[in-house]
């Protein structure tokens, strides 16, 4: 490899501390934070943080409150927004499919997409309790089983082999045959059907742990921690089930899972029916985005 490859493929520091500062923010868009709480939760040290939070000023994508000298998100990011939806009309699409999913159903709404071994939240909607989803928009997650399964669903054995090596389970030979079974019982259903393991709290309490807590550190433990969650084989319409959340994909015109829409946590166990009926509603809402992106 050339010298002048080799230059291409070295991270570029300034750049990934901008982008770890534009996340922190983004995850928790109703706040704003001082210096020192943003170099706390992204590891920044101080001369780096003041002079990346500077740069981004000064291009208006962080903006500053002189009275409480704390940072917000900047006007400029609207601006990106907006160009985004119109640059990827299919996330335009999903987008709308995800808000007449969260007025047809009281549950909280989630769109997300996988980029590179993170999900992002893109899309969270709170439900008429005003229960938001278990992701904020704009919040990472490690892709580590059992997390993405509807991204990997689809995927090549080789994308799938990668994925479950990195969950702490990995050497498990049962952990490898509950994920196995599940991905085919998502693309048998073409939807996730996730139930929460027994003694787990409910999402939404591990949540607000990680948002009192440096968020990427924080993040990565709990995902590690997280035992696998075998997919019900047969939904008995009778039964109760204790969901944490019903995912399913939306795939872009090549045939790639470009994001997943997701219904929960739910307040209470539901019924099967209750289970079949979501399930469906969020296939038909993803069919929706999809049929719009190709007419």
């Amino acid at each position: 490899m050339s010298q002048a490859m080799k230059a291409e493929t070295r991270p570029a520091l300034s750049a990934a501390r901008a982008i770890d500062i534009l996340d922190f923010l983004a995850s928790f868009p109703d706040r704003d934070f001082t210096l020192s709480q943003i170099m706390r939760a992204t590891g920044i040290n101080v001369a780096s943080c003041h002079a990346v939070l500077h740069a981004l000023m000064a291009r208006g994508y962080v903006r500053r409150d002189p009275g409480q000298k704390s940072f917000t998100l900047g006007p400029v990011l609207a601006a990106l927004g907006d160009a985004a939806m119109r640059a990827q009309p299919l996330l335009a699409h999903a987008q709308r499919a995800a808000q007449a999913l969260a007025l047809a159903c009281d549950a909280p709404v989630l769109l997300t997409a996988a980029v590179g071994d993170e999900i992002v939240g893109l899309v969270a909607i709170a439900d008429s309790q005003g229960r938001a989803p278990g992701l904020r928009c704009g919040e990472r997650r490690g892709l580590v089983p059992p997390i993405g399964a509807p991204f990997l669903a689809w995927a090549s054995r080789e994308a799938i082999a990668e994925w479950l090596a990195r969950s702490p389970h990995a050497g498990d030979p049962g952990f490898a045959a509950t994920m196995t079974r599940a991905m085919e019982l998502i693309r048998e259903r073409g939807f996730q059907v996730t139930l929460r393991a027994p003694g787990r709290v409910r999402l939404a309490l591990d949540i607000d742990e990680m948002a009192r807590k440096p968020f990427r550190a924080t993040l990565a433990g709990k995902v590690g921690s997280l035992a696998p969650v075998a997919a019900p084989a047969h939904i008995d319409p009778e039964a109760d089930y204790d969901v944490v959340l019903i995912a399913a994909p939306i795939f872009d015109r090549d045939g790639n899972c470009a994001f997943s829409l997701c219904l929960g946590d739910f307040t209470a166990p539901i019924t099967g029916a209750q289970v079949i009926a979501s399930g469906e509603r969020l296939l038909a809402a993803c069919l929706q985005a999809m049929q719009a992106d190709r007419s």
